[in-house]
């Protein structure tokens, strides 16, 4: 189990880097809203947002997805291995990362798989088709 181990500063730059900063609410293609960094639980629309105050907001949505990793990892992890778990989890979600083959392989000491797992993740659905996005191809990379 990882403890209380929290994203540090850089996973939370790379966090922001990849989710980009929306000062003002936007609409996703699955219809839901997201504002910030990522939010998407109480944004809606004509909301507005600082950096500061949408950092701080980040922060606050990463809690609970550091304390399901924290929950569900017996494996030792170093610090940045818990970072790129959470920027992972934050993108795809706290169950589809409870299913995945990355927690399976983790728990069982298979680092490498579960490294190469992170692979899976770089395709969305777009207009109706699933592709692989470049923008999920980097974020993997980078994690």
């Amino acid at each position: 189990m990882t403890g209380r181990m929290r994203t540090s500063q850089s996973g939370l730059e790379l966090i922001k880097s990849f989710e980009g900063f929306r000062e003002t609410a936007a609409r996703l293609p699955d219809g839901r809203w997201t504002i910030g960094y990522g939010h998407v639980r109480t944004a809606r629309e004509g909301l507005t947002i600082s950096q500061k105050d949408a950092t701080e907001l980040l922060t606050y949505d990463l809690k609970p997805i550091e304390d399901a990793i924290a929950a569900w990892t017996y494996a030792p992890l170093m610090q940045n291995q818990f970072d790129a778990l959470v920027s992972l989890t934050f993108n795809i979600s706290s169950g589809q990362f409870r299913d995945s083959e990355i927690l399976a392989n983790l728990n069982a000491g298979n680092y490498l798989a579960a490294a190469n797992g992170f692979d899976v993740w770089r395709k969305a659905r777009l207009n109706g088709r699933v592709m692989v996005v470049d923008a999920l191809v980097r974020r993997r990379a980078a994690e």
